[in-house]
């Protein structure tokens, strides 16, 4: 995951709090009642985002792995192909070199 793409999840997971925070505010309630309801859902999203930074992460690796293993396989068929090519290209270059030869001779 990009450094941007991280900072702007962080930034929605506060924003969220934040605005979980103020609705708890807001309402009619004790102050410990309060405060405890501001800690429960200050818990309760720092988990949903632990899950959903550890699921990012995983779909991110798999992606990875799977782009870094297509990538291998392009590579390993683009490199026969223009090994194939020079070998080609050596061999026609040598067999009219020979006929020159034979035809001077």
């Amino acid at each position: 995951m990009s450094e941007r793409g991280r900072g702007e999840f962080w930034a929605f997971m506060a924003g969220l709090l934040a605005g979980g925070v103020a609705a708890v505010l807001y309402a009619p309630a004790k102050g410990e009642e309060t405060r405890k309801k501001i800690r429960d859902t200050a818990e309760e999203t720092y988990h949903k985002g632990e899950d959903i930074y550890g699921k990012g992460r995983v779909q991110a690796e798999k992606i990875y792995h799977d782009g870094r293993g297509k990538a291998e396989q392009i590579y390993s068929e683009g490199r026969a192909k223009v090994e194939e090519t020079i070998d080609y290209v050596r061999d026609k270059v040598h067999h009219e070199t020979v006929e020159e030869v034979d035809a001077e001779v």
